[in-house]
């Protein structure tokens, strides 16, 4: 009987340790897999440097946009927060607003999802409200250091997003980033003025909740770029940082 209950105990000390082990080496492989697509690009040259000077009348493109969409055609854009990790393919599968949440920029599978938009949304950036979305990994990739603009001294010192389409840079600067609820954004008629202005002066009412410059807030039919990602301290509630378009510069 003793040895019976001996064995069993070993036997689920074993199984303890193979499954801690999986999840240690799920782990690493989620947190290199994150990252190599990234890493693989700059190598083969497909990302230049990323810098914008945001009087330029015209900008050579950085981005090699036909080398990535012959990875992957539903890439449409980069985006670029400057001094953060925050340095991602932008992509939207037509009819499939999900897709992205569990695949990787090249399509396969991947529980880090990657950064995307709903087809609501248009790839060329025209709309109103252009929402992108990314996982708040545990690794820190993906739109995981949103929630660090929370602390003023991250959001005075990062000011700017920076996005890339195959014809131009659009320049967004920083107005608010704040948590926020998990309501679906886009359902707001934001053609509409007391609708966008309504929306906007709720966020501005979240200001304690945390940081906001207040002289960069949009009026009505500014185009608007919002981040969003689960919240570190309620992952019922989103965390948004939201951008006003600022400048827009052709392709050379």
């Amino acid at each position: 009987m003793k040895k019976t209950l001996f064995r069993t105990f070993l036997l689920i000390i074993l199984i303890a340790a193979l499954a801690v082990s999986a999840y240690c080496i799920y782990y690493i492989y989620q947190y290199y897999h994150g990252k190599s697509f990234k890493d693989d690009l700059r190598q083969m040259g497909v990302i230049g440097s990323l810098e914008i000077d945001h009087d330029q009348q015209t900008i050579e493109i950085p981005i090699d946009f036909a080398a990535l969409q012959n990875v992957n055609p539903d890439i449409y854009g980069w985006i670029e927060i400057p001094g953060t990790d925050i340095s991602y393919a932008m992509l939207r599968r037509e009819g499939d607003n999900n897709y992205y949440m569990n695949h990787a920029e090249n399509g396969s599978y991947y529980s880090g999802g990657c950064i995307f938009s709903d087809d609501f949304n248009s790839p060329k950036m025209t709309d109103t409200v252009t929402v992108l979305y990314g996982h708040n990994l545990r690794n820190g990739t993906m739109f995981a250091k949103l929630n660090d603009f929370v602390d003023s001294g991250v959001f005075e010192n990062h000011r700017y997003i920076y996005v890339y389409l195959p014809d131009r840079a659009l320049v967004y600067e920083i107005f608010s980033a704040a948590p926020h609820s998990n309501e679906q954004i886009l359902k707001h008629d934001f053609s509409e003025r007391e609708e966008y202005e309504a929306f906007f002066d709720g966020v501005a009412d979240e200001k304690s909740r945390g940081q906001q410059r207040s002289d960069a807030f949009p009026t009505f039919n500014d185009r608007v770029l919002v981040l969003s990602t689960c919240f570190r301290s309620n992952n019922q509630q989103r965390f948004l940082v939201m951008g006003r378009l600022v400048a827009e510069i052709p392709a050379a």
